[in-house]
């Protein structure tokens, strides 16, 4: 039998020791961080969690509507100027 020799960063031991430490619901919420920010990356998998925590199906919800609230919103919709107007608009211009 071959043995397989993994070297890692202390980076990614300090990572792997932090996970450790992760409820089953964290690890799969920083799974799903990590997937996003890796999108070329294909899923082997999706892990299933035994618990359930209101606040990661909460955030899922809430990620699930930015979509579809996008096509409510005009064309051209700046969500940033938006919020700059509705300021100057309550507190006036700093200038």
């Amino acid at each position: 039998m071959r043995k397989v020799v993994s070297v890692m960063s202390a980076l990614q031991e300090q990572a792997v020791e932090m996970i450790h430490d992760l409820s089953d619901d964290n690890v799969s919420f920083l799974i799903e961080i990590i997937q996003r920010l890796m999108p070329n990356r294909p899923t082997v998998e999706k892990v299933q969690t035994l618990g359930n925590d209101e606040g990661i199906q909460a955030f899922r919800r809430l990620d699930e509507a930015r979509t579809e609230i996008w096509n409510y919103l005009p064309a051209g919709f700046d969500p940033d100027k938006e919020l700059e107007e509705a300021r100057k608009e309550r507190y006036g211009s700093l200038d």
